[in-house]
């Protein structure tokens, strides 16, 4: 297993709509092996710890914000995804949110503001693969 610490994910959304801020990336099975002998089937899952999500007010307004922990296995959005609902935000402010979210692969954190291009969100975590 390898663990990568990383940015996940960058987005300052241009819209008012829903976008997606990380995707947690789903891996095909693989061969491996050669001819000399015999293939293995190799599965190799990503898993990711998602320790901070930070939200930043670019400009002077007081837009709001909603994040979504999405789950690869529900088709449906439901109201029990939703981490943050119509939270406010100071003008020109940022908030840390210490989060510890465990992802499987193919969850996603979607996000959206009440007001296009002034906020901007960055998620850190680790990827284990």
């Amino acid at each position: 297993m390898a663990d990568a610490f990383k940015i996940l994910g960058q987005l300052a959304p241009t819209d008012t709509s829903e976008d997606e801020l990380y995707v947690v990336p789903v891996t095909d099975s693989k061969t491996v092996g050669g001819v000399a002998v015999a293939p293995k089937a190799l599965s190799v899952t990503t898993q990711t710890v998602v320790h901070t999500i930070i939200v930043c007010n670019l400009a002077g307004n007081t837009p709001t914000f909603d994040i979504r922990l999405k789950n690869a296995a529900d088709d449906a959005d439901v109201n029990q995804e939703y981490l943050f609902k119509s939270v406010a935000t100071t003008a020109n402010s940022t908030r840390i949110l210490s989060l510890g979210l465990t992802l499987s692969a193919g969850n996603q954190i979607k996000v959206k503001t009440s007001i296009a291009d002034e906020i901007a969100f960055t998620a850190m975590g680790i990827e284990v693969t």
